[in-house]
């Protein structure tokens, strides 16, 4: 029957249409509806999508890009973005400024309702730092006041680095305690305690250590350093930069104590 052959409703609209059906819609069953008010999802399922793949932890103040949306810290693609790096760090795709990223409150809102310990870490990092910034500074030192203040504020500095790499991270099956330790006596280059995924690799872990380089030193001129990874401080023969943690894993540490242990050192140019 053809469409102007067919007869017209009451309301002028054609009656007894017939529309071919593809042998998959033929087939095509309908999908149960779900009657629960809600649904039940594993914190592992989520991690991947929770973590950032700049510094390997969970996201914190979220920026989503606009064009290929992938995620990442605030702190961690604007650094980024500062020292030259106009791409996305995921797909390579291009990122003109920060006016390409966009504020993601529903992923922060996720990760404080499946991870609530790390928002009470970040609150007393922060409760912590404004009550040593509202301290009176007196108005002369002497020099061995001065050294030792310097110490103190190494210290400090070094135990908020470890925090906020650390803080708030929840181990699963699928994560790995490492201890990454320089081989260096460079003050630059200090020990670091990181939970990460294993199937992150060596080049992960430099990628790492220069993104918490340009943090801490707060320099947006910082040039980033390349890594040797090694297993025990006196080998000579560095880790392949592609070998996956999970190969380290079985190959090195299967019958060593957590966390583990693992070096590096820059390579001079």
């Amino acid at each position: 029957m053809n469409s102007s052959d067919t007869p017209n409703n009451s309301s002028g609209f054609k009656t007894g249409l017939t529309w071919d059906l593809t042998p998959y819609e033929q087939q095509r069953k309908p999908h149960e509806l779900l009657h629960d008010e809600e649904l039940l999802i594993s914190p592992k399922s989520l991690q991947s999508e929770l973590t950032c793949p700049i510094c390997l932890d969970l996201l914190r103040n979220t920026r989503t890009t606009k064009e290929c949306l992938h995620r990442f810290c605030c702190d961690c693609i604007e650094t980024a973005l500062r020292s030259g790096n106009k791409e996305c760090p995921t797909c390579r795709k291009k990122l003109i400024s920060k006016r390409c990223l966009r504020r993601d409150q529903n992923i922060d809102a996720l990760i404080s309702k499946l991870f609530p310990i790390r928002n009470d870490s970040d609150e007393l990092l922060i409760n912590n730092r404004n009550k040593q910034s509202k301290k009176p500074i007196r108005a002369s030192l002497s020099s061995d006041d001065e050294q030792h203040n310097q110490q103190n504020k190494d210290k400090k500095k070094k135990r908020i680095s470890e925090s906020s790499s650390s803080a708030g991270s929840t181990p699963t099956v699928n994560d790995i305690e490492l201890q990454l330790k320089p081989i260096s006596n460079i003050n630059a280059y200090a020990a670091r305690k990181i939970l990460t995924p294993l199937n992150a690799t060596i080049n992960h872990l430099s990628k790492f250590i220069n993104t918490r380089m340009k943090i801490e030193q707060q320099n947006s001129s910082y040039i980033e350093q390349e890594f040797q990874w090694f297993i025990k401080m006196n080998d000579d023969v560095p880790v392949e930069n592609t070998l996956t943690l999970d190969k380290l894993l079985e190959q090195y540490w299967s019958h060593m104590s957590k966390p583990y242990n693992i070096f590096y050192r820059a390579i001079s140019h």
